[in-house]
C-alpha cells in the first residue's frame, strides 16, 4: 500500500476531481522509458506513454503533477488518463491533467522468483559489424561472478534470478540505421517503438516468447544493437502481444557502449523492473552522481571485469524494499520514542544474523531516511569509495527519490567524499524532526548504530 502525507492526499483529491473536467479521457496501460546518456554529465530523459487498445499515446507529465501522484508505482498498471485535448501522435506529447488507477489494479508490487530475459542481437541492414559474438551475450546471464544471474541473486538476497535467460544470434533488421535513428549518437529521436516491433519481429521465428528457454515465458527483452542509438541506452517497458502473450514486457534498448559495461545493462534492467534513478544531494540536473547505487552512477567505482567491463553495484535499501527484497521484519523502524543500539549489517552480506539490514526513520513531512552499511568487499562492492554507513533521504515527490545525505555544505558534486560516509564516532542529526544517528563502532559484519529521537536539540546547519 502506498502511503501519502496529507498534503499529497489533498493534491491527489484535486487531481481525481479533475477527472470530471472537460478533456479527453483515455484508458490503458501506463508505460515509461528512461534514457541514460553515454556521458554521465548529460541529463537523463524520461518518457511516459499510455498504451490504449489501439494506440501508444505519448504523455507529458509535469514535475509538479508527478510530485502529487505515485506515478512510479503505477507503471505497467491500467489507468485512466485525462488529457487536456484530443490525443496527438507522431511524436507529440499530450499534456496530462489527471491520472486515476483503475479499480482492481494494485499499485507497486514486488519482483520475485525466476525473471528470464531474452537478449535479441539486432543489426541495422546497412551495418555489417557484429560488436560481440553470441557466446559473449549468452555468458552475460551466467550464474557465476560477473554473470547477471549471479549479480541479481546477490543484490536481491536470492529473491530473484534470471534462470532461463538466453541470447539470440545477430539478426538483420528490415531498415537502415538512420531509418530508426535519424541523428545517431545525439538527441532523443531514436524510434524506440519501431525498433521494438522490428527487433522482436525478426526474432519471432527463432524464439518463443511464451515458453522461453525452460517453459517459463520471458519477462524481459534486452535488445542489443550493433550501432549507436541516439544519446542514450534506454530501459522501461512495452505493452505487446508476443506469441499469444499480452502484457508489459520489461524492455531495454542498448547500443554497443552499453553492453561493454555490464553495469549499464544492470541499470537498464533496473528501469525494466520499475526502478527510477537514485542521486546525491547537490541538486543539479544529473542523476548520475552517486557511486553507491547502480541506479545512479552505474559504472562509477565499479569492479572491472576483463570480459564484461564495469559491473553493477547494489541498489540502495529503499529500492530493495520497494521491490520486496527486504521488508520491515529485517529493518529497524524508528519512532518518536526511539533510543536503541543495534548492529547494521553490511548490505552485501548474504545473511542478517542478529542485526538489521536497514533502518528507516519516518519524518513529519512525509519523507524518510534509510540508513544502511556498505563495505568494500565481494564481487560487486569491492571498489566502493569506502566502507561506511550511508544515509539516504527519500522523497517520492522527486524524480530520483533517494538522495545520499552529505555532511558538507554545499554538498559535493559527486558522492565519493568523506561527507557522505558516516564512520565510527560520527553523528548525523536530522534537521527536520531531530532524530540522531550515531555510528558507535565497526565490525566485520557491519556497524553498531544508535538511533534516537530528541526534541530539544539546538541545530546549526543541521548538525549538533
Amino acid at each position: 500500500m502506498i502511503e501519502l502525507p496529507m498534503k499529497k492526499l489533498f493534491g491527489l483529491l484535486l487531481v481525481l476531481l479533475a477527472m470530471t473536467a472537460h478533456g479527453k479521457r483515455l484508458e490503458g496501460v501506463l508505460l515509461h522509458e528512461v534514457g541514460d546518456p553515454h556521458s554521465p554529465q548529460a541529463a537523463a530523459h524520461v518518457r511516459y506513454h499510455l498504451q490504449t487498445a489501439d494506440q501508444l499515446v505519448p504523455l507529458r507529465v509535469s514535475g509538479a503533477f508527478a510530485s502529487r501522484m505515485p506515478i512510479s508505482h503505477w507503471l505497467g498498471k491500467r489507468v485512466a488518463v485525462l488529457l487536456q485535448h484530443e490525443p496527438l501522435f507522431n511524436g507529440q506529447d499530450n499534456r496530462v491533467q489527471a491520472i486515476e488507477l483503475l479499480e482492481g489494479e494494485r499499485a507497486g508490487g514486488g519482483v520475485f522468483g525466476a525473471q528470464p530475459w531474452v537478449s535479441i542481437l539486432c543489426k541495422f541492414n546497412d551495418v555489417a559489424d557484429e560488436p560481440e559474438n553470441l557466446a559473449f551475450f549468452q555468458g552475460m546471464y551466467a550464474n557465476q561472478p560477473a554473470g547477471l544471474d549471479h549479480y541479481w541473486r546477490e543484490v536481491s538476497y536470492n529473491n530473484i534470478n534470471v534462470v532461463g535467460s538466453l541470447a539470440i544470434d545477430w539478426l538483420d533488421l528490415p531498415l537502415s540505421h538512420t531509418a530508426y535513428v535519424p541523428d545517431p549518437g545525439s538527441g532523443t529521436d531514436a524510434d524506440l517503438s519501431t525498433l521494438f516491433e522490428d527487433c522482436t519481429g525478426v526474432a519471432d521465428p527463432v524464439v518463443n516468447f511464451a515458453t522461453g528457454a525452460n517453459g517459463n515465458e520471458f519477462v524481459g527483452i534486452n535488445m542489443m544493437f550493433n550501432e549507436s542509438l541516439d544519446c542514450c541506452a534506454w530501459g522501461g517497458g512495452r505493452f505487446a502481444t508476443l506469441d499469444g502473450v499480452t502484457k508489459v514486457w520489461r524492455t531495454t534498448w542498448n547500443p554497443p557502449w552499453a553492453f561493454r559495461s555490464e553495469g549499464v545493462i544492470a541499470h537498464e534492467m533496473g528501469h525494466g523492473f520499475g526502478l527510477p534513478h537514485a542521486n546525491n544531494s547537490d541538486g543539479d540536473g544529473s542523476p548520475y552522481d552517486s557511486p553507491w547505487d547502480v541506479m545512479s552512477s552505474a559504472t562509477g567505482y565499479s569492479v572491472n571485469d576483463p570480459v564484461y567491463g564495469r559491473l553493477g553495484k547494489h541498489v540502495n535499501m529503499e529500492f530493495k524494499h520497494n521491490l520486496g527484497w527486504v521488508n520491515d521484519g529485517v529493518g529497524y523502524i524508528a519512532d518518536a520514542s526511539s533510543n536503541d543500539v543495534f548492529l547494521l549489517v553490511n548490505s552485501s552480506s548474504p545473511v542478517v544474523g542478529n542485526g538489521y539490514r536497514f533502518a528507516r526513520i519516518p519524518l513529519s513531512d512525509g519523507t524518510h531516511y534509510v540508513v544502511e552499511a556498505r563495505k568494500e568487499e565481494g564481487n560487486y562492492e569491492s571498489n566502493l569509495p569506502g566502507t561506511a554507513v550511508i544515509i539516504h533521504h527519500v522523497d517520492h515527490a522527486r524524480s530520483e527519490p533517494p538522495w545520499v545525505v552529505d555532511a558538507d555544505n554545499p554538498p559535493a558534486n559527486y558522492a565519493d567524499t568523506e561527507g557522505v560516509m558516516w564512520k565510527t564516532g560520527e553523528t548525523f542529526v536530522d534537521p527536520i524532526d531531530g532524530f540522531i544517528v550515531e555510528v558507535l563502532g565497526q565490525f566485520a559484519s557491519g556497524y553498531n548504530v544508535r538511533i534516537k529521537s530528541q526534541d530539544d536539540l539546538i541545530f546549526i546547519d543541521g548538525f549538533e
